[in-house]
């Protein structure tokens, strides 16, 4: 591939870039204190609950340690379905698309009026959302951005870029300070309430990322003792929250970034990263003393995420999505997997999600 060669290491702050008509505008500042500031960000946390080292995620554990790491590990690991929200709904599910033109409304004007859209992107995810050996933010969600652009704007459009930690692309989109945020962004119940969805273009889920050399095999009791990171704000976060991790005597390392992750797992200052297995899978990729173990904990669609009343946007994207994800092979959609994601996740057959309208 042209682009192996992984991006550098850097702290979690907002950086800007815009592309297009304009010219590639001002790069984005390159930090050689990521490092540091990663590892200054290290927190862990181990509880014991008062309990004389009793987990409090278990209050009535059996007699024997054997019967008692049996039920901890049937009761922390969840099954890999997909979330079902608490009115029965699936969380995939989204507005119809529009036919575009005319019938757009207020949001859709406001981005062909101001001639660019904002976008909060990831430039640290390989594979995903990086920079090249050109300085160009490149991957299969920038190709997905590129496509929506086109369509709201035409040829050669105008695209302001904000790279984002994942913790703030919630906030940003609720401020307006951008128009979407495309960075491998998990659709769940819980986030509907506070920003609106495209349908899923990609699914993943979460798996834990070990040095090669690891003694740990899941979310199990191989993690007693060990230190999990985690992004501020992910799916990930939820997950070991939800499983209680402590339990299993690990403990939890907080990070802005899941990037901040492997950075601190390279650095020795944890022992494992949970995140989307997509992601992992460009962790590996950059570097091969890592490995996924395990199995995938959880089902996430991955799906474009917009302001609440921006219901108009949504529509005119779910437009797109239907026209990049068709084709089949000659899909746009097929084109970008082939190119930055075949190689590394293996799929024998890979396909986008089949879309979901239920939103009315």
């Amino acid at each position: 591939m042209a682009h192996r060669t992984p991006p550098e290491a850097r702290p979690a702050a907002r950086r800007t870039v815009r592309t297009g008509r304009t010219g590639n505008g001002r790069a984005l500042l390159l930090a050689a204190a990521g490092l540091a500031l990663a590892a200054v960000m290290l927190v862990c946390t181990v509880l014991d609950g008062g309990t004389g080292g009793r987990p409090p995620s278990f209050p009535d554990l059996p007699g024997s340690v054997e019967e008692a790491e049996q039920a901890a590990s049937e009761r922390i690991r969840p099954a890999a379905e997909p979330e079902v929200c608490p009115d029965g709904s699936d969380p995939a599910d989204s507005y119809a698309p529009s036919p575009g033109g005319p019938d757009d409304g207020e949001a859709v004007r406001r981005i062909q009026e101001r001639g660019a859209l904002i976008v909060g992107v990831d430039q640290n995810s390989y594979l995903w959302g990086f920079r090249d050996p050109e300085n160009r933010i490149v991957g299969f969600d920038i190709d997905l951005v590129r496509a929506i652009a086109e369509d709201l704007l035409g040829p050669d459009p105008d695209i302001v870029f904000k790279a984002v930690p994942t913790s703030e692309r919630i906030p940003l989109i609720q401020d307006r300070e951008v128009d979407m945020v495309v960075r491998t962004m998990s659709i769940t119940c819980e986030r509907w309430e506070k920003v609106a969805f495209s349908t899923a273009y990609f699914e993943a889920g979460q798996q834990l990322l070990v040095p090669r050399s690891s003694d740990i095999t899941g979310l199990d009791r191989t993690l007693n003792g060990q230190r999990v990171c985690r992004a501020d704000g992910s799916t990930a976060a939820d997950l070991l929250e939800r499983a209680g991790a402590e339990g299993l005597g690990a403990s939890i390392v907080p990070a802005a970034n899941h990037l901040d992750c492997l950075v601190l797992v390279q650095l020795g200052e944890a022992d494992a990263l949970m995140t989307d297995s997509a992601l992992a899978a460009g962790h590996a990729a950059q570097d091969p003393a890592m490995h996924l173990v395990g199995e995938p904990l959880t089902i996430e669609p991955y799906g474009v995420a917009m302001h609440l009343e921006d219901t108009d946007l949504v529509r005119r994207v779910n437009r797109v999505l239907e026209e990049w994800t068709s084709g089949g092979t000659n899909s746009g959609w097929r084109r970008s997997y082939d190119r930055w994601l075949a190689e590394h996740l293996g799929r024998a057959d890979p396909a986008p999600p089949q879309p979901r309208y239920g939103r009315g």
